[in-house]
């Protein structure tokens, strides 16, 4: 019986990593409520024609549910298209690439940094990326995420989060030292694919001639079928990408802001669009 519960607890934590990094926004558990909140420091940038500053992006989601105990609530996130405006640049190049293979299976931040440490895009120093999920509203789940620069195309962002599913107070994770770390005991990777922004975002958004490799602008990460991996949803994600000029942006609007917009498509067919966005000078 208890490897039962923990298989189906196991399922069930697979939506940290739905968010993974890219869950944004968040499903509705009955009529749930989303917020997202983006930042890239610094806030001073270049102008248009004067280049691209290296930072930090921080991408922080939060989602509040009225039904949070149904443990079956249909709704839960099955794609998530982030769309991040031309002023920011992703520089797949910057660093070394790692395959999916070498990261999958349920194995511990120790071995998939052993693996793809040098791949690693996300901050390693604090704050570092972090995940949480509520399982059937009676428990929280905590998660560390680990991103790396990937390969193949339709995996060129990939998200490793390593979650400790188990009933409280015993399922307290560190996200610390991931190159030595060996807590948690379920590992989920989702894939993500950097593909041009659809002309219907808008002029801010569309850039699709500069929208390939390795030098990307006007690009959208996109996370898909989701749901064949996870199925309860995540309550809160922060993730920090940061990692020599891998993310860099510039300051081009009026007014003066980085801009970013979600699209969630949810299981039961729905759709839920959040946006977000960082004044710069």
């Amino acid at each position: 019986m208890r490897i039962k519960r923990l298989k189906r607890r196991s399922a069930a934590v697979l939506a940290v990593a739905v968010a993974g990094v890219v869950a944004v926004a968040g499903v509705a558990l009955a009529s749930g409520e989303s917020t997202v909140t983006l930042n890239f420091t610094p806030s001073a940038l270049p102008p248009p024609g004067t280049g691209y500053t290296n930072g930090k992006l921080n991408v922080h989601t939060h989602t509040t549910y009225t039904n949070p105990g149904n443990a079956n609530p249909g709704g839960a996130t099955d794609r998530a298209q982030l769309y991040f405006d031309d002023d920011f640049r992703v520089n797949t190049n910057a660093v070394p690439k790692c395959a999916p293979t070498s990261v999958d299976g349920n194995i511990t931040m120790k071995q998939a940094m052993a693996a793809c440490g040098p791949s690693r895009v996300s901050t390693s120093t604090a704050p570092l990326s972090t995940a949480s999920a509520s399982v059937n509203g009676l428990f929280p789940v905590k998660g560390c995420v680990l991103i790396f620069n990937g390969s193949p195309t339709n995996a060129e962002i990939l998200l490793f989060t390593r979650v400790n599913v188990s009933d409280p107070p015993n399922n307290n994770i560190t996200c610390g030292s991931p190159a030595s770390n060996e807590q948690g005991n379920t590992s989920i990777l989702l894939k993500g694919d950097l593909k041009a922004n659809p002309s219907t975002q808008g002029a801010d958004f569309a850039d699709p001639d500069n929208c390939s490799a390795p030098v990307r602008q006007g690009c959208q990460l996109d996370v898909n079928n989701i749901t064949d991996t996870a199925t309860i949803p995540l309550t809160d994600f922060n993730a920090f990408v940061q990692k020599g000029s891998f993310i860099s942006a510039r300051c081009d609007d009026t007014p003066k802001a980085l801009n970013l917009k979600v699209k969630f498509t949810y299981n039961d067919a729905t759709v839920d669009n959040r946006s977000a966005s960082k004044a710069c000078t």
